[in-house]
């Protein structure tokens, strides 16, 4: 072990992310020091402070249109949804945490970024019905143009039904830029719904997509995206050459009237306590090793936290 800036204790362990992010880590037992991470990144809350987050008007954005989108090709994508400021401060957080070593997904911590998602509430009550569950599953990305980063390959968020019918939303993921999001520096891309139709078969290799069909969804902060947990969908690599990296995070839904899909459901009016938040975070780490270059320095670091949290509410 060694001493780092500002006194506190960092392992020397080295591993190198799909995007390029370089992660020399904090201790197990100082990454659950509440403490610590307050003052790391002390433009955001950690202490559950509800900072004034409004929910969006969803009535605004004329969900008629929006629905019409999304059930014909599978998503939907709707711009100027959520105010510039507090995106702004997540953006923050993220680039300290990445120029620290740190993986993006710790912004998880803090108590805005739930709030982001929590004002949304109005548009998911759209596609998912008044009762809502959050699932255990998000992730954030750091997609660093200097190091050829690039988003998740093509994939479905969940391989079961996430629809029944053509009106009715089982589950629904979500995805807000923190920057802009272009083709650049590897924007989502999806495979419509209506395209994937003809195919005759759902695709189960990248392969199997008419490149002419696929579809790239660039975004500025403010946008919010989403789609059916059955859509075809990746992040591409970016070019050298992009101005910025694409930094963004995503969350899933699920409608609480149906059997839960993940464990544990959480409510999204009322996010995790601090010591909830770090061991969901921990559990992303093997959960998408398939998605993310994961180093098992990186997964046993986070096995070391799950196992002090276990040890110190024994």
């Amino acid at each position: 072990m060694r001493l780092a800036g500002r006194g506190r204790i960092v392992a020397p362990v080295l591993g190198i992310g799909n995007d390029g992010w370089k992660m020399v880590m904090i201790s197990a037992r100082q990454a659950c020091d509440a403490g610590f991470w307050a003052g790391f990144n002390p433009g955001l809350t950690i202490d559950g402070t509800d900072n004034g987050f409004p929910a969006i008007d969803a009535a605004r954005f004329g969900l008629s249109a929006v629905s019409d989108h999304f059930w014909q090709e599978g998503y939907f994508r709707i711009e100027d949804v959520l105010p510039s400021a507090p995106l702004l401060a997540l953006r923050t957080g993220i680039e300290r945490l990445v120029a620290e070593g740190l993986p993006p997904v710790m912004i998880y911590l803090y108590d805005e970024a739930w709030q982001v998602f929590a004002a949304l509430r109005p548009l998911l009550t759209h596609f998912l019905g008044d009762k809502i569950a959050l699932l255990p599953h998000f992730w954030a990305l750091h997609v660093d143009p200097q190091s050829a980063g690039r988003g998740w390959p093509p994939h479905r968020d969940y391989q079961g039904d996430s629809v029944i019918g053509d009106d009715m939303a089982i589950s629904l993921s979500l995805w807000v830029p923190l920057s802009i999001a272009s083709p650049d520096n590897g924007c989502m891309y999806v495979l419509p719904r209506s395209f994937e139709a003809a195919y005759g078969a759902p695709v189960t290799d990248p392969a199997q997509v008419a490149l002419q069909d696929v579809r790239a969804l660039p975004a500025v902060p403010g946008t919010v995206m989403g789609w059916r947990q059955d859509v075809y969908h990746w992040g591409g690599r970016a070019s050298r050459f992009a101005s910025e990296p694409r930094i963004s995070l995503s969350l899933e839904f699920q409608n609480a009237a149906f059997d839960p899909m993940g464990d544990p459901l959480l409510n999204p009016d009322h996010p995790p306590c601090f010591a909830e938040r770090l061991a969901l975070i921990a559990g992303q780490f093997g959960k998408y090793r398939h998605m993310q270059d994961i180093s098992p320095e990186m997964g046993d670091w986070a096995q070391d936290i799950l196992s002090f949290l276990n040890a110190k509410h024994a």
